[in-house]
């Protein structure tokens, strides 16, 4: 190889290594210049557009690559990843495939062929792969680290704690893997170490690194909503970025009803789709056109079923790239693109930064900003985000009267529970939560033990789905001087089942900074009350705004020590615990909570106000 061929290519390859990728291009568009045949120089220039997050730019660099050497081994693995990417599984295979054909001891190539069968809900397959990689590469940070990702999937989180670790262990940069480690202990209740990191989450805000955290791990151990916003617009500015390749939207043309695409992973049996049911159903039809973009598996279950006929089509949209399904929403002039997803799994913001409608509104699915200069607004109301709070959200903000959306046909079974079936003693007061565990925090745990310690006889009643978790919560308990009969764990159960045994328990303990969302919204339908204490930002709010729009705002605490004193007076006052009930009962059908028709009235009247203001070509602003 020519030494100055050589020399640009080495220089342009540490630059990409620094992410300086405009001087890498520039260095290699030198090279390609004085040497338009070497297939190095354009692979390179391939690595470089992909991660300029340009994957058709990317590709074609890499097939000129290709055409030049059949057989570099690293071009057909960079192929792989593009393809993959693109959401065309089996090319991306056959890529691999070569890669490894040409290179048997490729570790990289086996990596990716693991993300590419997790990707495929195959993880059986994908965990055969990461092992293979770490045969080959026993420091491979990434490998272990993926490894851990689908054994979490696999509800395997004691092995997936040991690979998270294997990864921090190996890894130059380990934040990202990190906020893994960190979920996964969370999930786990393993919290030896945790007290210390997130009571010091502050002073780290000072430290590069936390930006790095994947945004929804955060959310469970953070409060600090402008520290939360940071680090998702550097998780955004990193993986998702604008994007401009399908060039700038035509001017508006006003059509005979307003088309609303809404992208879910979930339109099937999830909370999400339990939420939104009846506002699908409740939208005027005369006036819009629901299409869904369903971007996970596809199951045909009982709720996708009563969702289908909402819609005027729901389309697979798992097997198709993110430029794809962006441009197939300009085909179908979407006006209003609602994300229903935002960070969390099944998630694609690439869709939103391609620019796939005029209108592009985050809600519901995501408790936070996206941090994403191609979202226009985020749905809120005044207790999720007051306006001294703003400028935590990059977002403009939709302020409804209420955010929740809720479905007032949720059936609850008519079975009736005893406390005996259920695990429960006869007497004695009954707390419970059935939020998911990793947003139970040590800090919360502590107050719930004091709350046991101020009533005696009571018990807390949870929903905890793994053993290691039951036993650690088990342990902790035993520590603070209680019995373990203080603490019962119930099972899965149908909806309807899970929702009739809410009316076993006497009072719902929320968590925090992450509440309850839909579990919150279940235990009041079902009729029990709630308590909460409102923190600063969105995922800490929520109870508060679920509370306030059933009209009970003598359940929403304002700090630790009043909701831990609240819940032991309730607890001592069998009398008000009678009043409080009997007020939910009142407030359950007169309240804007669950009052599913005018809740789509004011979120009809929202789209049709932001809708009117793109018409005219005034700028996204906040709105009441």
């Amino acid at each position: 190889m020519n030494p100055q061929i050589a020399y640009l290519i080495g220089l342009a390859s540490e630059y990409i290594q620094k992410s300086d990728l405009i001087s890498a291009e520039r260095l290699l568009k030198q090279a390609q210049k004085l040497d338009s045949r070497n297939s190095e120089v354009f692979r390179l220039l391939g690595v470089t557009f992909a991660f300029k997050r340009e994957p058709e730019t990317a590709l074609e660099y890499i097939e000129k690559s290709l055409k030049l050497d059949s057989k570099n081994w690293l071009a057909h693995s960079n192929k792989g990843n593009l393809l993959k990417e693109l959401n065309q599984s089996e090319a991306a295979l056959k890529s691999f495939e070569k890669a490894i054909s040409l290179q048997p001891n490729y570790a990289e190539a086996y990596n990716n062929i693991g993300n590419l069968y997790q990707d495929l809900n195959q993880p059986e397959a994908a965990i055969k792969s990461f092992e293979k990689a770490i045969s080959l590469q026993p420091n491979y940070a990434q490998a272990y680290s993926n490894l851990g990702n689908v054994l979490v999937k696999l509800k395997l989180l004691e092995s997936a704690l040991v690979a998270y670790e294997k990864a921090m262990q190996y890894g130059d940069d380990n934040s990202l893997i990190l906020s893994s480690y960190i979920n996964c202990k969370m999930q786990l209740c393993e919290w030896s170490g945790m007290e210390e990191l997130i009571s010091n989450l502050q002073s780290i805000n000072k430290n590069k690194n936390i930006f790095k955290f994947l945004p929804f791990c955060l959310l469970s151990i953070c409060d600090d909503p402008q520290l939360i916003r940071k680090a998702t617009q550097e998780y955004i500015e990193t993986s998702n970025p604008s994007k401009s390749d399908l060039g700038d939207l035509p001017l508006p043309i006003r059509q005979e009803k307003i088309r609303i695409g809404y992208y879910s992973p979930d339109f099937r049996n999830h909370p999400v789709s339990y939420l939104l049911a009846g506002v699908f159903e409740s939208h005027n039809k005369d006036k819009f056109e629901l299409i869904g973009f369903s971007m996970g598996t596809q199951v045909i279950d009982e709720m996708r079923m009563r969702l289908e006929p909402c819609f005027s089509q729901i389309i697979d949209i798992s097997s198709k790239s993110d430029l794809e399904v962006a441009k197939l929403s300009r085909e179908l002039n979407i006006d209003i693109a609602v994300d229903l997803c935002g960070l969390t799994h099944g998630a694609r913001p690439s869709i939103f930064a391609y620019r796939a409608a005029p209108i592009q509104i985050e809600y519901l699915g995501y408790l936070g900003t996206l941090s994403a200069d191609y979202m226009d607004y985020i749905i809120a109301d005044q207790v999720l985000i007051p306006h001294d709070l703003q400028n935590c959200y990059s977002e403009k903000i939709i302020y409804l009267p209420s955010y929740q959306a809720n479905d007032d046909e949720r059936k609850i079974s008519d079975r009736a529970f005893t406390r005996e079936e259920l695990g429960l003693s006869s007497k004695g007061f009954v707390f419970c939560c059935f939020n998911a565990a990793y947003k139970i925090t040590p800090s919360i745990f502590n107050s719930w033990i004091r709350i046991l310690e101020n009533v005696p006889e009571s018990v807390l009643f949870l929903y905890v789905d793994n053993e290691s978790a039951k036993n650690n919560l088990l342990e902790r308990l035993e520590l603070a001087g209680l019995d373990k009969s203080r603490l019962v764990f119930g099972g899965a159960l149908s909806y309807a089942d899970y929702l009739a045994r809410y009316r076993v328990a006497d009072l719902f303990l929320d968590t925090s900074p992450y509440n309850a969302g839909t579990t919150a919204s279940d235990a009041l339908w079902a009729g029990l009350p709630v308590i909460t204490f409102m923190g600063s930002s969105f995922s800490s709010r929520m109870g508060a705004s679920i509370l306030k729009s059933i009209d009970m705002p003598e359940l929403i605490a304002t700090s630790q020590k009043e909701y831990e004193s609240l819940a032991i007076s309730l607890a001592r006052d069998p009398i008000k615990m009678v009043e409080i009930k009997r007020k939910l009962i009142a407030n359950r059908l007169t309240t804007s909570l669950f009052n599913t028709k005018q809740f789509t009235k004011n979120l009809e009247s929202a789209y049709l106000t932001v809708y009117e203001r793109y018409q005219n070509r005034f700028s996204p602003e906040n709105l009441d």
